[in-house]
């Protein structure tokens, strides 16, 4: 994970308040499988990635939303049946305010963040909490 910077201001980067290195699973990876992963990490989500190609996410709220609605639960589903597409992103460089308007316009909880068109991190809705309500969080 970055480190973050000290005081709290709207040009902050995306950058310093991502989580990376990114967890990954294949979309043929089960939902189970990708549950225990998270479960095991502490994190909210795993991007999806078929081949070299990132393809969409998984969520907390995949698995437990569309595997109950989609009557799954016994069907040993798959990543590719729940994850969300396509996969939203945002470059690593953008001011973090532009990272809370997008996720809220979009109501989602995570973004896949990039750097020169790869991506390179995770920015959550918790990581923004980081940045809101530590304003003097420094690192030490």
């Amino acid at each position: 994970m970055k480190k973050r910077k000290g005081a709290s201001n709207p040009n902050e980067e995306i950058g310093d308040y991502m989580v990376s290195p990114v967890l990954s699973v294949s979309p043929d990876t089960l939902a189970q499988e990708a549950a225990q992963l998270m479960e095991s990490k502490h994190i909210g989500s795993l991007l999806v990635k078929d081949g070299e190609a990132f393809v969409g996410i998984v969520t907390e709220t995949d698995l437990t939303r569309k595997i109950l609605a989609k009557g799954l639960k016994d069907k040993n589903p798959k990543v590719r049946d729940i994850m969300t597409t396509p996969l939203q992103t945002i470059d690593c460089h953008e001011p973090i305010v532009d990272a809370n308007q997008l996720m809220a316009n979009k109501r989602i909880r995570h973004l896949a963040v990039t750097e020169n068109d790869t991506v390179v991190g995770v920015l959550s809705v918790k990581d923004l909490i980081h940045y809101y309500a530590n304003p003097r969080m420094r690192s030490w």
